[in-house]
């Protein structure tokens, strides 16, 4: 055997390690990627679990939090900044899906189940009222999302009156 052929053995070997290492990197550069938008998922899910529990423990917040979906003027002056923090909260909370998602950590999928809600609530008489106060605390690509987009075409939340006062359900 010569030279020349124990070159192009060796070139070929070689060539196979790298494009083997390659094939591993991208094995573990996709799971990675899935695990990272597991624990982004599984990390929204437990802050909205956060966000929920005051409204689930508190009868007259969850009340509270009603009427300021259906109008924030009608929210009684005592409540207002108890609502005024658990919707900027809540907000904020949004604004990191929407960034989550933005930075490809939150599956496309899952973004849509996202962004059905948020929109719902955003277009909602209350929420735009209380946006108007609070719309300069969120970043401007949040703010553009939301004020650019449309209510969507079957919501998931309507103000109707219910024994002759608003509340917010869901649509039927």
């Amino acid at each position: 055997m010569n030279w020349e052929a124990v070159g192009a053995i060796s070139e070929l070997v070689g060539a196979t390690g790298v494009i083997a290492s390659l094939i591993y990197v991208g094995v573990q550069v996709r799971q990675n990627t899935r695990s990272m938008r597991a624990a982004t998922y599984d990390s929204l899910v437990r802050s909205n679990g956060d966000w929920l529990a005051p409204i689930i423990q508190d009868a007259e917040l969850a009340a509270s939090f009603e009427v300021a979906v259906a109008s924030w003027a009608k929210v009684e002056e005592a409540q207002r900044p108890r609502v005024m923090y658990l919707l900027t909260q809540l907000f904020r909370h949004w604004e990191n899906a929407f960034f989550q998602q933005e930075q490809g950590a939150l599956a496309p999928s899952l973004w849509l189940t996202w962004q059905g809600i948020i929109l719902s609530y955003f277009h909602q008489p209350g929420i735009q009222e209380w946006w108007q106060l609070r719309r300069t605390a969120y970043s401007n690509e949040f703010r553009e999302f939301l004020e650019m987009s449309s209510p969507p075409p079957s919501g998931l939340r309507t103000t109707r009156q219910i024994d002759g006062q608003d509340t917010v359900g869901e649509q039927d």
